[in-house]
């Protein structure tokens, strides 16, 4: 998938469901993401994500930040560029692109660039 495919799916989603662009896209990179082997260490901040971008109640964008610390902390335990290399890392750090509250269409074709980057080793 790239770039141009995932911000028309991404837009797909909004119009379909009556919600922001920004939310759409962090719908849609969820839906790739829940069907990767996502590591034991990230999977807390994941489920916040999804909570978060669900609506829930429960969550609010301090809990996001908790998770994207979280998710630093563990792409922090590989030696320095590892994680690049991995298929671990790479997943954390697409799991990175859903724990922002917001963005505008510059940020929305950044993270569907460096999402596709992470999941399909694509730029």
């Amino acid at each position: 998938m790239k770039n141009v495919e995932i911000l028309a799916a991404a837009e797909a989603i909004s119009s379909a469901e009556g919600i922001d662009e920004w939310r759409g896209l962090m719908k849609l990179l969820l839906q790739h993401l829940s069907v990767l082997p996502i590591p034991p260490e990230i999977q807390s901040p994941l489920r916040t994500a999804e909570a978060y971008w669900s609506g829930s109640s429960a969550v609010n964008a301090d809990d996001l930040e908790q998770a994207k610390s979280k998710t630093w902390e563990y792409l922090d335990s590989f030696p320095r560029g590892a994680d690049l290399k991995t298929r671990e890392g790479r997943i954390a750090r697409a799991l990175l692109c859903v724990t922002e509250p917001d963005g505008d269409l510059e940020a929305q074709s950044m993270t569907a660039d460096w999402f596709a980057a992470m999941i399909w080793n694509e730029s």
